[in-house]
């Protein structure tokens, strides 16, 4: 097979990574489009963008690409100089325009470290530009950036400084969350179901639709969630979001409920990640970098966050709680889909409780 036909064919197995994203439930649609419009009004490549407005972390981003696109990743601090011949393929202007170093010359083509090898078009021009098919691994961008300036012994543009110093930072988040009063009376309004006595089973029930379908109160909603995610993970905590504060509601370590999580408080007004997800409604995964929060949730969890995910869950519209995992053996990555259709699950079973309030009172 040819050099062309094979760039052919990696182009068409490769897939766009605001569709993955969206697909597989890690990015909502509005905020894509959002990316996207970001990148294109900037001129810079959508990767960046996602690490510019989101709280997407780069090694989140990485590993999300490796498995959709089945490619390796490379780990950037490997490379400390590069080979005058390799420099010969790039500038440095172009390795940055396309996120990408090159790493060695194979009869197959040229092995490079990319960002995004989803990236259909890059992809095609940098095969043009270099003059064989190129065999992307899969590389952290804000570390592939700092290999490349190691490797040409250049400094990087203000652009790419700005963004390696706000060290994996969302930006454009907008500062204060916007209050919206309906959020606490949704919430309080299922509270407790005045209603005709439903007969309880002795046990709990296994099976979530049944849990949420039988809650009479939303503490029973959060118990039938609660007891469906019991043990899959390290630890495990729902927070009730009210007047710029998450407050403790459930929380698990493995099996075991936390006790006094309850009294737990984390303040909103100064971490970006808790307002993105609030706000922008789209889950957070990867490593805290917010001292901050990672003090809050160390006191309020009885340990220090590691690799975490963190997901809204949103009622008619609005963010009225969050959900938080933490696994530090598996990829959370792989499991958004599932943990927002579950959320979605658990907001339907509060909407019932709301309505059968408002029957009983009518």
């Amino acid at each position: 097979m040819g050099w062309g036909r094979r760039l052919s064919w990696l182009i068409f197995m490769t897939s766009n990574l605001l569709e993955q994203l969206v697909s597989t439930g890690v990015l909502t649609r509005q905020m894509a489009e959002k990316v996207r419009s970001h990148a294109g009004q900037n001129g810079m490549a959508t990767s960046t963008s996602l690490l510019t407005l989101t709280t997407l972390g780069e090694d989140c981003l990485a590993q999300f690409l490796s498995r959709q696109l089945d490619r390796p990743c490379f780990e950037p601090r490997r490379m400390q100089e590069l080979p005058p011949v390799l420099r010969e393929f790039l500038s440095i202007d172009q390795a940055l325009k396309y996120r990408v170093l090159p790493l060695r010359l194979e009869q197959q083509g040229l092995v490079v470290a990319m960002a995004d090898p989803s990236d259909k078009q890059n992809l095609h021009l940098l095969a043009e530009l270099i003059g064989y098919p190129p065999i992307p691994l899969v590389a952290p961008e804000l570390r592939l950036l700092q290999a490349i300036q190691r490797c040409y012994g250049m400094e990087l543009p203000d652009h790419e400084q700005s963004l390696l110093e706000k060290k994996r930072s969302a930006a454009n988040v907008p500062s204060t969350l916007v209050e919206e009063a309906p959020d606490e009376a949704l919430l309080e309004e299922a509270e407790i179901v005045e209603d005709e006595p439903l007969q309880r089973p002795e046990e709990p029930a296994a099976d979530l639709n049944s849990g949420l379908a039988e809650a009479r109160c939303r503490d029973d909603v959060a118990d039938a969630l609660m007891a469906h995610l019991a043990g899959q993970f390290d630890r495990l905590a729902l927070f009730l979001y009210r007047n710029g504060v998450l407050q403790g509601w459930r929380a698990l370590v493995g099996h075991t409920p936390l006790p006094g999580f309850s009294e737990s408080r984390l303040s909103t007004a100064d971490s970006t990640i808790l307002q993105s997800v609030l706000t922008d409604q789209s889950p957070f995964l990867g490593r805290i970098f917010e001292p901050n929060l990672r003090a809050q949730l160390s006191r309020a969890l009885g340990a220090a966050p590691e690799r975490v995910s963190m997901l809204p869950l949103i009622l008619a519209g609005r963010s009225v709680g969050l959900l938080y995992v933490e696994d530090a053996g598996h990829n959370i990555c792989e499991r958004v889909a599932e943990l927002r259709n579950l959320l979605a699950k658990t907001a339907c079973a509060l909407e019932i409780l709301i309505l059968r309030q408002k029957l009983a009172r009518h």
